[in-house]
């Protein structure tokens, strides 16, 4: 019996086609509110920051928030459920790496996000999101704010090259040349398994919906992993179950053919 269903949120949830204009489908949200009415719990697990997920209470009351790749997991009242940061050596080296050789680079902390400096694809990607772009940081806040994950504006390969030093980390990404860089041994499905366990499900009771690369090791660890129509061939072969795309009702055939809600 599945208790509990994690979605991603771009390409899951929201249609960022042209048709859907980065919407969530009239079906997504029929079907989470029959399926939050039947008294499974319904999460998000993303990719993104904290700060960019808080629109989503206006589509539906989800009952808690993994965010930034597994990191941080919180309750709807955020109320930390779990949390895990980069090692404070690495974020130094980050620092000192960018210094010799400047890259676009963002680093999230649990309530704030901040920019190792001025860049214009940053100023963009945080345009698109509605938000400013965000200050310069400051080393001094490492001791007393820990880094939870950090994100380069480059292709894979350079990010490997300029991260070569950093001895404690793991390149993620949904897609495209915007990358999240995670602690080494976190994940989506680490943040999913510590609600899990937070509140006695078992993993077989887990149900997860995502649609890019940073999904299939949560899809894979899931009792039920499902992946939209829409997504990455890495996704679709690390699901149980591949759905319609994502403006085609995907979300609701999936939980139809899983028996969640009636057909």
């Amino acid at each position: 019996m599945i208790k509990a269903v994690f979605f991603d949120i771009d390409g899951t949830l929201l249609d960022h086609s042209p048709e859907g204009g980065s919407q969530m489908p009239a079906s997504t949200r029929r079907a989470l509110k029959a399926l939050g009415e039947s008294g499974v719990g319904l999460y998000i697990a993303s990719g993104r920051i904290p700060g960019w997920v808080t629109f989503l209470a206006e589509l539906y009351p989800f009952d808690g928030y993994v965010t930034v790749n597994g990191q941080l997991a919180t309750d709807r009242a955020g109320q930390v459920l779990h949390r895990m940061a980069h090692r404070e050596e690495d974020i130094r080296r980050l620092v000192e790496l960018y210094q010799k050789e400047p890259f676009a680079c963002i680093l999230i902390e649990e309530e704030e996000t901040f920019a190792l400096g001025p860049d214009a694809c940053i100023r963009q990607h945080f345009a698109w999101a509605g938000l400013p772009a965000p200050a310069l940081y400051d080393i001094a806040r490492l001791k007393d704010h820990p880094v939870l994950q950090f994100c380069m504006y480059a292709p894979v390969q350079e990010a490997r090259r300029l991260l070569a030093p950093l001895e404690h980390i793991e390149i993620t990404s949904a897609g495209g040349d915007i990358l999240d860089v995670i602690p080494q041994g976190g994940g989506k499905e680490v943040g999913i398994a510590a609600v899990a366990e937070r509140f006695g499900w078992k993993r077989e009771e887990v149900m997860v919906f995502g649609d890019g690369d940073n999904d299939c090791r949560m899809l894979r660890w899931a009792g039920a992993g499902v992946a939209l129509g829409n997504g990455t061939p890495a996704a679709k072969a690390a699901a149980d179950y591949v759905t319609a795309p994502i403006g085609q009702d995907g979300v609701e055939k999936a939980l139809v053919h899983f028996g969640l809600l009636p057909g």
